[in-house]
């Protein structure tokens, strides 16, 4: 099964289009300021900080619209894959398009917070003085996934047939009730990225880096499953 993670920054790059504008140099952002903004971006679609960034990035961030579509379109794969039968259908009350909507609701609500940036101590990771890479340490708040882990290894060892689609509807409905209603917790990560990118794909790419950080959490069947072999 293909790894979503890879998968949804393949799209994202795929999606991307850039535009010139004249940005002025002292109005760049920092590191922090930058992923804070690109967080808004991705996750809330957030055009009040995606026309900040454009300005002060000196080119068009893309509003990722389309990112947000792959990001649906995979997740239901992904899903169905698991819990629909041999025909491709999964009965019961609560439907692969129920969870796949019920992720995208905890999405556009979650949080991702720049924590601190530190420039590499490399001289081959600097272009000039206003690019260089670094490390980025974030925090994001999301929900413990692991109270789903019994009911996704119930649907994993149920037979096929009214054992397989008692699981697969059990796992659904408690994976609707988990984003739904689960609490956050902080999840403390951090990623490589450029001091200031030069474009708006590299920006894009970068920015997409932080669903390395949410999939896991809103999605974890993929990990538990590598996992287990």
């Amino acid at each position: 099964m293909p790894d979503l993670r890879r998968s949804l920054l393949l799209s994202a790059s795929l999606l991307l289009s850039s535009f010139s504008f004249s940005a002025d140099a002292h109005m760049l952002p920092s590191p922090t300021e930058r992923f804070d903004l690109q967080s808004r971006i991705v996750l809330q679609g957030d055009e009040t900080a995606r026309t900040e960034l454009s300005a002060r990035e000196g080119f068009e961030f893309p509003d990722l619209d389309g990112s947000r579509q792959s990001v649906a379109w995979l997740l239901r794969q992904e899903l169905a894959a698991r819990v629909e039968s041999g025909d491709g259908t999964a009965s019961g009350p609560v439907t692969v398009d129920d969870a796949v909507a019920a992720v995208m609701a905890r999405l556009s609500r979650t949080r991702c917070v720049a924590t601190g940036y530190q420039p590499s101590d490399d001289p081959d990771d600097y272009r000039d003085a206003d690019d260089q890479t670094g490390a980025l340490a974030y925090t994001c708040a999301l929900p413990d996934p692991e109270a789903l882990r019994p009911v996704h290894a119930a649907l994993r060892a149920a037979q096929e047939g009214t054992d397989r689609q008692q699981a697969a509807q059990r796992l659904l409905a408690a994976y609707v009730e988990h984003l739904s209603s689960a609490p956050d917790r902080p999840v403390h990560a951090h990623h490589a990225v450029f001091s200031r990118p030069c474009t708006a794909d590299q920006a894009v790419v970068q920015s997409m880096a932080i669903m390395q950080t949410i999939l896991p959490a809103l999605f974890p069947f993929d990990g538990w499953e590598d996992d287990d072999g």
